[in-house]
């Protein structure tokens, strides 16, 4: 049962007590009917932007071990600085997840190829990545996670079941979206904004002030420093005894767990 389904069936038990009591002739319990109406609007919207509630589905957003892994991901890519992005995990021996869009991938065929053969995990991140795409139906949701898993399917010669929600929003529609195609829900732990940092320098401070064993890191190929944000993560990464690790690689490696999302 989600948390979705657990807030419904409270929200309208005590709605029932108190129209029950309303119809008593208690009036003020109009108030309380209001305050409960604006609480669980404002729990359910809460819900639908912070994908680390798991409100609607279950979404992984930490993957715990004793091995110091942490895990990297690029989101709405590939892009241009994507090649820069390689050189750089392969100068520093790191591995690389890659949440991709299927406009992307179809835009930059070589390159996604490039980054699954230098050892790198991609990932679904819907077709289109409108900010519509939560407004969809739950077909066009599944068309737009078929059509992405059919290109990263050609372009890898894989098959991958992971997929990022655009913009970590998740309602009830995407739920059964990803449900229907039988899909994993990732989020992440440390959510950079390193697209709205112009410096760079809070991106790279917030990650380096909370990082931890298990921590997924939300990173975008597109962000005005990303370049810059990388290396001197990379370099923090080494200099405190962090392993980068790929998602699928960690699931095949703790198969207890994995068997827990089935």
């Amino acid at each position: 049962m989600t948390k979705f389904t657990l807030t419904n069936i409270l929200w309208t038990s005590i709605s029932l007590m108190l129209l029950t009591i309303l119809a008593l002739g208690y009036q003020p319990a109009w108030i309380l009917l209001v305050i409960t109406l604006i609480s669980y609007s404002l729990i359910v919207f809460g819900g639908v932007i912070n994908v680390n509630w798991q409100f609607f589905m279950p979404v992984i957003c930490r993957l715990p071990n004793d091995r110091n892994e942490i895990f990297l991901t690029f989101d709405d890519g590939p892009h241009q600085n994507t090649t820069e992005i390689l050189n750089l995990l392969e100068k520093y021996s790191a591995k690389g997840n890659f949440f991709c869009t299927g406009k992307q991938l179809e835009k930059f065929p070589l390159l996604a190829q490039k980054l699954f053969q230098m050892g790198h995990f991609i990932g679904n991140h819907s077709y289109s990545h409108t900010p519509y795409f939560p407004l969809r139906s739950v077909k066009k949701i599944k068309e737009e996670l078929q059509n992405t898993s059919i290109l990263i399917e050609k372009y890898t010669k894989s098959k991958f079941r992971y997929f990022r929600p655009p913009y970590g929003v998740i309602n009830p529609t995407i739920a059964k979206g990803v449900k229907a195609v039988n899909m994993i829900s990732i989020g992440w732990s440390i959510r950079s904004f390193d697209t709205q940092d112009r410096e760079g320098n809070k991106a790279l401070n917030k990650i380096k002030r909370k990082l931890k064993s298990g921590d997924i890191i939300l990173l975008h190929d597109h962000s005005p420093k990303i370049l810059w944000i990388l290396e001197e993560l990379l370099r923090f990464i080494k200099d405190n005894n962090f392993n980068t690790q790929r998602i699928d690689t960690y699931f095949e490696q703790n198969s207890t767990y994995a068997s827990k999302l089935h």
